[in-house]
């Protein structure tokens, strides 16, 4: 009996010693420094870089709708010109081909669009920080703008971070939230010919909204981590 107890007090001494070991070691790891700039800065240009072709929301919109939550939030001055600011930010609407299938109907590329905003000093013209947002297309009319607008919300969120700001309740819950149900396709590009059944449409269609959706939590929830804010804070973490 006492060597039996013996035997699993020193394996329960070795796992707490390995746990504390490892959560030392985490504790420890480096993180990657933000730029002085980013946090240092006043004021800020804000140019607008174009968009992919397949991009499927109105640019010009969400690019208004930016700047002017860039000027609600007031922490950086916006200038009308690029030699009157500190940093200049370059918005770009993309929409990158993340996957693509088929069957004999046709071959499909499915892309997950997004809100790019890079980060450039302008004096050495040098990219210091790239901040992503991924766009959420389900829904339409009001459905589909309230994903956009918290695709927008959730870049501007980013940069707060970025910047040293503490987000809100609803801000940190924002960059998290997807779908619960989704029945709409998020973006499909049919790149050959379509000849088959309705029913296989419709399986391709609910395969890339998952994909989709699954590519823009991970990415959510990345961004979570790297800043510190716990999954649990977020929702749908």
């Amino acid at each position: 009996m006492n060597t039996l107890l013996r035997k699993l007090l020193c394996f329960s001494l070795a796992s707490v010693l390995v746990s504390t070991q490892l959560t030392l070691a985490q504790s420890t790891t480096p993180t990657a420094p933000v730029p002085s700039q980013i946090q240092q800065a006043q004021t800020v240009f804000l140019t607008n870089s174009g968009t992919d072709p397949n991009f499927p929301i109105d640019a010009t919109k969400a690019f208004n709708d930016i700047y002017a939550a860039l000027q609600t939030w007031g922490r950086y001055k916006l200038v009308n010109s690029p030699d009157q600011a500190d940093l200049v930010f370059k918005l770009k609407d993309i929409a990158p081909i993340t996957e693509v299938t088929g069957n004999r109907g046709g071959v499909y590329s499915v892309a997950s669009p997004s809100f790019q905003l890079t980060i450039f000093d302008p004096k050495s013209h040098i990219a210091i920080w790239t901040i992503t947002s991924p766009v959420n297309v389900t829904g339409k009319n009001q459905v589909l703008a309230r994903w956009v607008s918290i695709a927008e919300t959730n870049l501007v969120s980013r940069v707060k971070v970025v910047a040293g700001q503490p987000l809100s309740p609803d801000e940190t819950a924002d960059l998290t939230t997807v779908p619960k149900y989704h029945t709409a396709r998020t973006l499909l590009i049919v790149s050959g010919v379509v000849v088959g059944a309705a029913v296989a449409g419709v399986l391709i269609g609910h395969h890339e909204t998952e994909n989709s959706l699954a590519n823009m939590k991970a990415s959510q929830d990345s961004f979570c981590e790297a800043n510190n804010i716990p999954l649990s804070q977020c929702a749908g973490g």
